[in-house]
């Protein structure tokens, strides 16, 4: 099952490279594509938390393999933005983010995402793991930037940071929950 899900996950990198050659913009394409893909799989790596809450069903195991897949649309989009838009120049990739502060928020949700790729390993992940609810952070972040980058936000933006707020909202009261009936 865990091999399907990749495939599936891969699947519009795979149509991105289809039609790359006849994009008018290539790389405004590859950003939409590995963003799109970014945020919709971090999106995704938070529902079998919520599953098991709210409707019993168990897909636990599924949660890393999905949290790893947004980490590496992720880091193909950070790469979009540092080999090809930047061409490796620093210097430009700093001003840039002094004159669009989306692109700073975005470096700090991948900070934290590569943070929890790096320790989502076993023994790593055993003594590191309370660290990983900074996932609601970076997904915060990662919303923020998302809807920022746009010149005009739409349906699938809209939708985006509907789903995005309603999951988070949903892991705030089963924190304040478990808050109030574990309390001394």
């Amino acid at each position: 099952m865990k091999a399907l899900l990749v495939l599936f996950a891969l699947l519009p990198l795979g149509f991105a490279y289809y039609k790359l050659e006849s994009a008018i913009d290539p790389i405004k394409m590859l950003y939409n594509y590995t963003g799109v893909g970014a945020i919709s799989l971090l999106l995704l790596s938070l529902v079998p938390s919520t599953c098991k809450r709210v409707c019993g069903q168990n897909l636990l195991r599924y949660r890393k393999t999905i949290g790893l897949l947004a980490f590496a649309y992720t880091l193909l989009h950070v790469s979009v933005f540092i080999v090809l838009d930047s061409e490796f120049d620093f210097i430009t990739i700093f001003e840039k983010s002094l004159k669009k502060p989306f692109i700073y928020i975005g470096a700090i949700a991948f900070i934290i995402l590569l943070f929890m790729a790096l320790t989502s390993f076993k023994k790593l992940f055993a003594k590191l793991s309370k660290y990983h609810k900074a996932v609601y952070l970076a997904l915060a972040l990662a919303l923020l930037h998302s809807f920022w980058a746009q010149k005009v936000a739409g349906v699938f933006e809209y939708s985006v940071v509907a789903v995005g707020v309603v999951l988070l909202v949903e892991r705030i009261f089963h924190l304040k929950n478990n808050l109030l009936y574990n309390a001394p």
